[in-house]
């Protein structure tokens, strides 16, 4: 964690413009309780869903070796929550500098909460074991939560909070909602904090209010005898809680109808004996998939697409229909789809920040390139080649949408068209600058949503030479079957098809990087000082592979305006594995050779790599993407899942394999024309040994699977790679989630190794 900034946040916050939420309510039974404990980077997590709310907690762990203590408290409704550190008391005035705080919580403390104002949250008893301050407090919003720790300590004075009432037993800390009306009405919209000493608990509040003119905080401090005491933390909101997908709705039962991995898959999923399986159901809703918690317990349409591509066939109907329309749902008057679902307090303040605070606390949907290539691909693999989704899609597109007007097929036959359109200036002329780039203005737009991600590049490569001819591709097929009937006027499935081709055929190669062998070595050399590596990892057998005798070919990260590449070797051709028709064994080639050790290739002991700047030109890139920037030489899991998935499908593209691999937990159709290279064994095994590798350094972070993302530690001693947290490491404190919805797309994934013994690996 990030050295704590000195200066406090004031506490007052202004009221602007009419209400417009309703009350706050529990819609309908929840499925039952989930309660569990993740313990990730640092931190334990606790989550709790039941019958009034869900919740997560997080909070330093025991063993940390910080000064302060941080609570973060994280509600899916309206993406609410408070974010609060305790400092050593007499740390802070100065009489012991080593003094260390502890704050443990009180294992099966974590309950739901209610209060007045249809408030209802989630509450803990904290154990201190010495004299607290409390530090830096943020009440509301998660996303504005996030924007502090991830943001150099910075926050918007309209987040502030008040003290509202207190004494030496109890506190209240409340954040009024920027949209909201007077305490006498029942639309009273707001979060709070609460502090009580529970009975039986020694500890006491001492709290002094702050001063109004100057902006400052009140001082709280928590006072224990020497033993220690407790106090009770407690956060709700009257925001609309969510109604989960329990295990049992969410994952298909255990059959003997099933082939044998897909009945090693669902071992403890629908029962919920798995701890993935719970981890699951608590970021699944109803009306929405959220992205991983505690950062993003919220709606993003590109995570919900992937996530649901690799877990689809564990998943049952409802739980595949779920996600397929919370994305149509969000679509906007174009066909778009949205990225992004900003709620609740936050969107209160986007819309005032767009000059639109007329909208009040309305939704705001952010628009981004990616999620608009992802629905067809993953509606055409559950309408036309998944169990699940047979004779399901007349029904499923009849449906009327209940965020706009309008049914499914009307809203989904404008993304359609939409995507079409921006494809075809293409597909008439393909050069590079008629690829689809970044929306105009916005420095992201694929999944490596930063700047530095996609190496200031404007053309991403997963978008271009994946996802845009996969949803062409899907469309094509889904008009083929009479999915797409008589409201899908003007689509030809032919003309679709040609579209298609263009884009397979020409976008991978605009991306094609070529360095010379020695000039490789070079700066592979020259990567190896700069990252702290050793050079010996250069010269080992299973390093070169022969790499030293070749020139070294892959796909560039990026194009930039000027349709140069962004030479940086990267793991996004798994997009391509997954969702291509028609991979050549050219790219396949890259894909062996990236498949390679670290730093020649993406492999380390501890995971798949998904950016590598060793061959790039442009030496700053190494700084750029390094083991400490968010989509630098850093692991995530879901792209490991994504590598490894695709390895299979394209394997099982051959019929031998096909009929005889008992790890496919997926459903892979057998093409009519298997590829040519299915004839050519030693490829294929080339392919095999491959997928052992990916396989292998896959293992050797099994911990963190679930989690978001994670980096190295290099041990130059042993030449051997570490686990590293990656908040430890980051300039900007950017953090790994503990649980991210696309990670568990290793439940739809077994272990080629142990998968077909009926057991799973990972």
């Amino acid at each position: 964690m990030r050295a704590l900034p000195v200066l406090l946040l004031g506490f007052l916050a202004p009221l602007v413009g009419p209400a417009t939420t309703a009350l706050a309510q529990i819609v309908g039974p929840q499925d039952a309780s989930l309660s569990f404990k993740v313990v990730s980077g640092g931190n334990d997590n606790y989550f709790l869903r039941d019958n009034i709310t869900s919740a997560q907690l997080l909070l330093t762990s025991a063993n940390s070796t910080s000064a302060a203590r941080r609570l973060v408290v994280a509600l899916p409704a309206g993406n609410s929550g408070a974010l609060t550190y305790f400092l050593p008391k007499d740390a802070d005035a100065g009489t012991n500098t080593n003094a260390t705080l502890n704050v443990t919580l009180m294992e099966g403390s974590v309950r739901s909460a209610t209060a007045d104002y249809f408030n209802v949250g989630v509450q803990a008893d904290l154990r201190f074991d010495r004299n607290a301050t409390l530090g830096v407090t943020i009440i509301g919003a998660v996303r504005a939560m996030r924007d502090y720790v991830e943001g150099n300590g910075v926050m918007h004075e309209i987040f502030n909070y008040t003290l509202a009432s207190y004494n030496d037993t109890s506190l209240r800390l409340h954040r009024r909602w920027i949209n909201t009306t007077s305490p006498t009405s029942s639309a009273y919209n707001g979060a709070d904090l609460y502090l009580t000493v529970p009975a039986g608990s020694a500890a006491r509040l001492a709290v002094t209010p702050g001063n109004n003119g100057t902006w400052t905080p009140p001082t709280v401090d928590v006072l224990v005898p020497a033993a220690g005491g407790t106090v009770r933390v407690a956060v709700v909101t009257n925001e609309t809680s969510l109604v989960g997908l329990g295990t049992e709705r969410l994952f298909l039962p255990e059959s003997t109808n099933r082939s044998r991995a897909l009945q090693t898959a669902l071992q403890g999923l629908a029962d919920g004996q798995s701890d993935a399986a719970q981890q699951v159901s608590f970021l699944t809703y109803e009306d929405k998939f959220t992205a991983g918690g505690w950062r993003f317990l919220t709606y993003f349409g590109r995570d919900s697409m992937i996530a649901l591509r690799l877990l689809m066939p564990t998943l049952t109907s409802d739980a595949i229909e779920a996600a397929l329309g919370a994305v149509i749902e969000r679509a906007n008057s174009t066909g778009a789809l949205c990225h992004e679902e900003t709620i609740g307090d936050y969107a209160s303040f986007v819309n005032m920040q767009n000059n639109r605070s007329d909208l009040g606390n309305q939704p705001f949907y952010d628009y981004k390139v990616q999620p608009d290539l992802l629905l067809l691909p993953a509606m055409g693999h559950y309408f036309l080649e998944l169990p699940q989704g047979s004779d399901r899609a007349a029904q499923f597109l009849a449906r009327n949408a209940t965020l706009q007007n309008g049914t499914y097929a009307e809203i989904l036959n404008r993304t359609i068209h939409y995507n079409l359109a921006r494809a075809m200036p293409f597909a008439r002329s393909p050069t590079p600058s008629r690829l689809i780039g970044l929306r105009p203005g916005e420095p992201v737009g694929n999944w490596r949503d930063s700047n530095e991600g996609l190496g200031y590049g404007l053309y991403p490569f997963d978008v271009n030479s994946a996802l845009v001819p996969a949803s062409l591709r899907a469309t094509e097929a889904l008009l083929r079957a009479g999915v797409l009937g008589s409201g899908f006027a003007g689509l030809d499935a032919g003309e679709v098809a040609e579209v298609a081709e263009v884009w397979e055929r020409e976008a991978p190669g605009m991306f094609e990087v070529r360095v010379g062998r020695g000039v490789a070595e070079e700066r592979l050399r020259r990567f190896v000082r700069r990252a702290n590596l050793s050079e010996a990892m250069l010269e080992s057998t299973n390093s070169s592979a022969g790499a030293q005798e070749a020139d070294v070919s892959f796909y560039a990260l990026s194009l930039k305006e000027d349709g140069t590449p962004v030479e940086v070797l990267n793991s996004d051709m798994g997009f391509n594995l997954v969702y291509g028709a028609n991979v050549s064994r050219a790219f396949l080639q890259h894909v062996l050779d990236a498949l390679q050790p670290y730093p020649r290739g993406l492999l380390t002991d501890v995971g798949m790599v998904v950016a590598n700047p060793a061959y790039d030109s442009n030496a700053t890139m190494i700084d750029v993407l390094n083991r400490a920037a968010y989509h630098g030489t850093v692991i995530w899991s879901f792209q490991q899942g994504l590598m490894a998935a695709g390895l299979a499908r394209q394997l099982a593209l051959c019929p031998s394999n096909n009929s005889t691999d008992a790890s496919n937990v997926d459903t892979y159709p057998t093409p009519a024309r298997p590829p040519s290279w299915c004839a050519d064994a030693p490829f294929v095994q080339s392919l095999r040994a491959a997928q052992s590798r990916l396989w292998t350094a896959i293992r050797g972070a099994q911990s963190e699977i679930y989690t978001e993302v994670w980096s190295y530690a290099f041990d130059n001693a042993t030449g051997t790679f570490g686990v590293a947290d990656l908040a430890s490491l980051s300039p900007t404190g950017t953090e790994s989630d503990a649980i991210q919805l696309w990670s568990y797309g290793f439940l739809g994934l077994l272990d080629p190794a142990t998968g077909g013994n009926g057991t799973r690996a990972v």
